[in-house]
This record gives structure tokens, sequence and C-alpha cells, in this order.
């Protein structure tokens, strides 16, 4: 059952409404989502209806917008308010504010996204967040505090938010607005084409030359993970040893990821995938439950891949902090291994190798009778040259956290199953890379 919820009035004239729609599921739990509606009669704004402009000129000015009430004649104080602000870096990137935003254009950001992305006046991104959750989003509060705190540059500044505080729920977080990159391509498609390239290449490509992108990957992952090194006196930010239940507890979630790839994958190749490796996966995290010494726990990415990176002409940005899409808000937001980003780095190079190697054969009909680049090699040195460029620039930073093969190889390997469950539960086509995925770490590790 939907039903509505809180509205607030971003534009009288137009009008333009954000409002708050309410699903009740059979269960009797509640999930929030977020609308915008414009029009008379009212009709759910697309992009290009001025609705998110309008939010983005509330931001600008620092509006606090009362819901609509829902009984006209009562004289009740609002039962929420939407808290729009702007943030300190928004001058430099729109000079004129508001008037600025409500002057300029708002597309579609063009991608397939689970948040609404809108491009303002081609100067800021504005992610409206769909699923609302009580507390601080992860991605606004990592954005923040790496672009305010830490100054860190490889993340687009952000320009303002938005917040609902409501007598039921407390504080939500709608929306956030980012630096616009212009020209940024999506890492894991433009990576993923590269390589493509040059295996259809009629010459021969030195894997040495192809693979200085996982050197720039393993020097951006440090700088990353430094930034995060000092909690600059916010003690949800400041890095700290890890607790023995936290320990337990990626144990705890290993095997349950295990336990969930084979329960839900029913797709023959991966399916039998992982019942063959099963034995050998149950005792790689087994490094789990007996650590030689306590690992640091930071405020990582949490969802640390190539889709999370923009490639812009002067190098990359780091986006989208939101966590991994199935966690829950608390572990999104909880601390971990800066070894997990590693993790998923590594596996997401592995996974666009094989993501290219399919492509090249689309295009060419069939096996390619010339391979360009040796991409098995390719695999190989991109995982040594990242992991020795983000030891490299850990020791720049001054920075150090211990480098457990074994652990990275647990958490590598965890990876990899919550990969298994999401691609069967979200996207099939998906499967066969965490399939050969898995079976290369157990056929290149020891």
């Amino acid at each position: 059952m939907a039903a509505l919820g809180e509205a607030f009035i971003l534009d009288v004239a137009a009008p333009h409404v954000l409002a708050v729609v309410t699903l009740t599921l059979d269960d009797g739990a509640r999930q929030d989502y977020s609308f915008a509606f414009t029009g008379t009669p009212l009709r759910e704004a697309v992009p290009g209806d001025g609705a998110w402009r309008a939010f983005g000129v509330a931001m600008g000015e620092g509006r606090i917008v009362a819901a609509l009430p829902t009984d006209p004649d009562a004289n009740a104080p609002p039962a929420a308010v939407l808290v729009c602000r702007p943030a300190p870096a928004l001058p430099d990137l729109v000079p004129d504010g508001a008037a600025e935003i409500a002057a300029g254009t708002e597309r579609d950001l063009g991608a397939d996204q689970s948040n609404t992305s809108v491009v303002l006046a081609e100067r800021l991104i504005l992610k409206v967040y769909r699923r609302l959750q009580p507390g601080l989003n992860p991605d606004l509060e990592m954005t923040a505090f790496l672009s305010e705190e830490a100054a860190f540059s490889a993340v687009p500044r952000l320009a303002g938010f938005a917040e609902i505080v409501s007598v039921r729920d407390g504080t939500s977080t709608v929306a956030m607005a980012q630096e616009y990159v212009h020209d940024g391509a999506d890492a894991f498609e433009w990576l993923a084409e590269t390589l493509t390239a040059w295996l259809v290449a009629p010459g021969e490509v030195s894997v040495e030359y192809a693979t200085e992108v996982a050197a720039d990957l393993g020097t951006l992952t440090a700088g990353l993970h430094a930034a995060l090194s000092d909690g600059h006196g916010l003690p949800d930010m400041a890095p700290r040893e890890a607790t023995r239940d936290e320990i337990r507890s990626w144990a705890r979630e290993a095997r349950m990821h295990l336990e969930t790839a084979l329960d839900v994958t029913t797709a023959d190749d991966a399916r039998a995938t992982l019942r063959e490796l099963a034995p050998r996966i149950a005792e790689a995290l087994t490094v789990l439950d007996a650590l030689p010494t306590t690992p640091e726990v930071i405020r990582a990415h949490g969802d640390y891949h190539l889709g999370q990176l923009l490639l812009a002409p002067d190098g990359f940005r780091v986006i989208d902090f939101e966590g991994e899409p199935l966690s829950s808000p608390d572990a999104r937001r909880a601390h971990r291994s800066p070894l997990r980003d590693v993790a998923s780095m590594l596996r997401s190079l592995d996974h666009v190798a094989r993501s290219a190697s399919r492509r090249a054969e689309a295009s060419n009909g069939g096996p390619l009778e010339h391979v360009g680049l040796d991409l098995g090699g390719w695999i190989r040195r991109s995982r040594e040259r990242f992991l020795e460029a983000y030891q490299s620039g850990l020791r720049q930073e001054l920075v150090w956290y211990a480098m457990d093969p074994a652990l990275l190889r647990a958490f590598e390997i965890d990876k990899e199953l919550y990969e298994f469950a999401y691609a069967t539960t979200y996207l099939p086509s998906w499967l066969y890379a965490p399939t050969e995925g898995m079976r290369a770490l157990f056929e290149d590790g020891e």
C-alpha cells in the first residue's frame, strides 16, 4: 500500500513539489521514497521540467521549507521541515549562486543510476536519494569530510545538501549537490573499451604499458586512505583498532555470504563453481577467526570499484560513498579494514578484463585469431602494480596499514561471494564475472 507522506513546495508558481511516498509492505514494514511533482494538475517531474532546478535553488538560498499541513484548518506546527543548505564550496562552483542555478539548464545525467542524478547549470550534479532512510547518508557524510575537512582533491566538492527533519523519523538525508566533473567518463566502461581495443589491435600492446592505469589506481587509493587516516577531530571519522566483536562479525558475515551464494545461485556454471570450491572457500575464510594482529579500521569507501570512479582529463575522481547496495544503513557507516577497498578494486580489475574479453569476441563475431594483449598477463601485472603503488603511496603519505596477504585474500573471496548473490538477484548477465573471478582466485592463489 502506498500513501503520500510529507510534501514540500519548492516553487509556488510552477508549482514544483518534493514529496515523500510511504510504501507499507505485507509484513508491515515501511519504506519511504522521494518524488518530485510539477504542473497543474500535478504529475511526476522529469529532468527539464524545472523541479530539480528549484531544489538546487533552495539549497543555494539555504531555505527551510515546512511540510504542507495534512489538515489545512489546523494550527498545529508542521510535522516535518525540509532543510536546504549550501556548502562552503558553492561560491567557487557557482559564482552567482542561486540566481545562476535558477537561470541555468537542467538535464538528466544520461546514466543508469539507482538515485535521481541531474546536471544543473552545467556546474553541479544534484543527486536525490530515492529511498529515504533515517540518519545521515554516508554519501553526504564522506563527501563532506573528504572535500572540506581532508581537502582530498580527487572527490568532487560538496556544493549543498538537503535533509528532512520529521517528528516521526528524525533526520533523513534527501539530496546532495556536488561539483560536476566535465568530460568525466565511467572508469569501468572506459577501461573495458580500452582493453577491448587493445585485444583486437593488429599489433601487440605491452603489458607494462597497458597496466599503467593499475598503478595510477593504486596511488589514488593510497591517497584516499591517507585522507581518511586522520579524523580531524570528528569521532565518527577517526581510525581505530578493530574490536573483537567486529573481527568476529567479519568471519560470521563471510560465511553467511557463502551460504547465501550457494542458496540463491541457480545458474548451472556459477552454481557448479561454488559447489566445487566451497570447501576451499570455507578454509580460506578461517583466517578471519584467528588474525595474528589487531587490524586498524577506518571509514573507507565501502563499495570501491571502477564503476565508482570518473576519469576526467586531469585524473580520477572518487564518487558514490553510499556503500554496498545490499548492506544495512549501519553497515554502510561502519568502520572497516582499508583492505576491503583494496580487495574490491582488485576484483574490479579482474572483472573489467573479463568483460573486455567478451566484448572483443562479440565485436569479432567469435574467438580472436590474433590477440593484441595478453589478458591473463594484464590481470596478474595489474594486481602487482596496484599493490606496489598503493604501498608506495601510503609510505609517501607517512601512513601505515598492515598488508596481510591472507586477510586480503579472504576479503577478495568474500567480495566475490557477495557478487554472486548480487548478480543472481539483480543482474544475472553479470554472473560470469564472479564465476570466472572465483576460479582464478583458486587457480592463482596459494
